[in-house]
């Protein structure tokens, strides 16, 4: 009997240690680096390199067991670690800090909620905006130069594709069209000579780093 008396207040002396350090602890600190994160759709690797999509969260508490849980209901954004897309799934163990990727499949915003809990259970809750935005065609420009030349029956030019604008993200190829002859180009300056005089045909289109097209615009460029 007194056994079980002895046993029934250790566990009790325990019970209260333990209600005693949780209600004394503070709740887990968590942090963003930014609460909002702006991303291209479908950019599911950062091809642009902008870091847009680069996330850190922080995360303090005296107790350094940390499990960081992610929820999104719209099923359409995606949180990558370490190359594997820990949204909706089970806890990430952190300690200090961890750094994220986000992409998103559509245009939209979304919202994700953040659970941070530590080893006494004790829960911090904080949400973090998405904001992904369509991927627009880039706008194709270019130019044509002259270049002086001494050999007869050669009009050798300079095409310069250098103004054509892309808004967040890159430009990576040039694709040019002279009178109907395809010429693919990854600078947006490149030299051709005509062999012949008369009204030549320029189009010219471009494609972006998630490999969108852009529409094509024509010039004349007349050897007289």
């Amino acid at each position: 009997m007194k056994k079980i008396i002895v046993c029934v207040l250790l566990l009790a002396g325990c019970s209260d240690k333990y209600e005693s350090l949780y209600n004394s602890a503070p709740a887990p600190g968590l942090s963003f680096n930014k609460d909002t994160v702006a991303i291209r759709e479908k950019d599911y690797t950062n091809v642009n390199r902008s870091d847009n999509g680069r996330l850190v969260f922080y995360c303090k508490s005296p107790n350094t067991d940390l499990n960081l849980q992610l929820t999104d209901t719209s099923g359409k954004v995606h949180v990558k670690y370490r190359g594997e897309d820990v949204m909706n799934k089970g806890p990430l163990p952190v300690i200090d800090s961890v750094v994220v990727f986000c992409a998103g499949d559509t245009a939209g915003v979304y919202s994700i909620d953040c659970l941070l809990t530590d080893r006494l259970g004790k829960v911090s809750e904080k949400q973090l905006i998405i904001k992904c935005f369509s991927n627009q065609p880039a706008t194709p420009s270019f130019f044509f130069i002259p270049i002086d030349n001494n050999q007869p029956q050669n009009w050798p030019y300079v095409f310069d594709a250098s103004l054509s604008h892309k808004d967040n993200g890159n430009i990576v190829s040039y694709h040019y069209s002279i009178n109907g002859q395809p010429i693919i180009t990854n600078s947006p300056v490149m030299n051709y000579t005509f062999h012949a005089r008369g009204t030549h045909d320029i189009g010219l289109f471009v494609t972006d780093d998630l490999g969108l097209n852009s529409d094509t615009i024509h010039h004349q460029l007349i050897i007289p």
